[in-house]
């Protein structure tokens, strides 16, 4: 795995200001006004959307598939997507893992279906429209709702608490980006790349360790 491939998903999984949600829809007759009514929301701050089916067959759910999507993705600005998106049987899903859930399905792995968005470059005015809208959103069409927010809005709604996530997250990422700057300058007489991950991850461990951090070797395949 190059390099570069290490920190892009080491970046997604552990580095950057995320949440983390999971549910059903409440019923599959709610898909439309769902779409519609995130639409119009979306509208007002010009941000991005796709629309994947609009609606259920026969307006019913059915038995769990993983060849269809239903629902809306919309993307605010310097944000990973927000997805109200679900399978055929109503759970939330990430629509571009349909593949990678269906294969974990067949080799008898676990299901969850944490969909995540990280915020981290957004920011805090993004990250707080995004967490009321899942509040107003979870009420209306769903059930079965989790939110795990790494800035700690959707558990306290207190903003100062939201900013102190925030600036501990930036002050995380600077410090990486300052450790890596220092590594490469270090070894970059070193050309094989599993060498250099290796030796980049236990001086990460030796510069971070004390702190909290954990620091893995992660594949795209790793990824929920």
């Amino acid at each position: 795995m190059p390099l570069q491939k290490l920190f892009v998903y080491l970046g997604k999984k552990n580095m950057g200001l995320t949440i983390h949600y999971r549910g059903n829809l409440k019923s599959a007759e709610l898909l439309p006004d769902l779409i519609n009514e995130i639409v119009d929301i979306v509208k007002i701050y010009d941000w991005k959307y796709d629309i994947f089916e609009k609606e259920y067959p026969d307006n019913k759910f059915y038995e769990e598939s993983f060849n269809d999507a239903y629902g809306i993705v919309f993307s605010p600005p310097k944000c990973e997507p927000v997805y109200l998106t679900f399978l055929s049987d109503g759970k939330m899903a990430n629509p571009f893992y349909l593949k990678y859930y269906k294969e974990d399905k067949e080799n008898g792995k676990k299901m969850t279906y944490w969909v995540f968005t990280k915020t981290q470059y957004a920011g805090i005015e993004v990250h707080k429209v995004i967490i009321q809208l899942f509040r107003y959103i979870s009420k209306k069409y769903l059930v079965d709702f989790e939110m795990m927010d790494e800035g700690r809005y959707w558990e306290t709604n207190d903003v100062q608490v939201l900013q102190e996530s925030f600036a501990r997250y930036n002050f995380i990422m600077d410090k990486f980006a300052e450790a890596l700057d220092s590594f490469t300058e270090i070894e970059n007489d070193d050309n094989d790349p599993e060498s250099m991950i290796n030796k980049l991850i236990d001086y990460l461990k030796n510069k971070f360790g004390d702190q909290g951090f954990d620091f893995k070797i992660i594949s795209p395949d790793d990824q929920e």
